[in-house]
């Protein structure tokens, strides 16, 4: 599970938030509890989520329209002490033309259900941690609340 913060640590400021030309304004990344099996081979190669986005002051999630969306795959857990994030185990960009295609309308509003597959990448630990975040400008983000999903080593 996981939700958004545009407070302290988010990478973003109150000034900030207002030139975004994508609007966004908040992320949320719900995940699945355990990673996924894919390919038929034994163990896990990927997840799935459900990513929402809120775009100026609209009460429910509003489709992502310009910009982009980086997912964000951490071997491990995360630890809170840091103040910058470690080198990512793995990476998926999605341009807000790509997201179209994974975009179902659903009650609470639009938002993104994504199959992820992770290739060659192996967890050593038996959780990974997935975190989404948005570029805002000048190597600032806005990011998601990290999402910790079960996995076999």
């Amino acid at each position: 599970a996981g939700c958004a913060t545009t407070g302290a640590g988010s990478g973003a400021t109150g000034a900030g938030q207002a030139r975004r030309p994508s609007g966004i304004q908040e992320l949320h990344l719900l995940t699945m509890p355990v990673a996924l099996n894919l390919d038929g081979s034994p163990g896990p190669d990927g997840v799935a989520v459900k990513l929402f986005a809120n775009v100026g002051n609209a009460t429910k999630p509003a489709p992502i329209r310009s910009g982009e969306i980086e997912i964000l795959l951490f071997d491990g857990l995360l630890s809170g002490g840091s103040a910058a994030l470690p080198q990512p185990s793995h990476a998926w960009r999605f341009a807000a033309a790509e997201l179209k295609g994974f975009e179902p309308q659903a009650m609470v509003g639009t938002g993104y259900q994504l199959t992820l597959r992770w290739g060659a990448f192996r967890p050593k630990n038996d959780r990974v941690t997935l975190i989404a975040r948005h570029p805002v400008g000048e190597g600032r983000y806005l990011y998601s609340t990290p999402g910790v999903i079960a996995c076999a080593p």
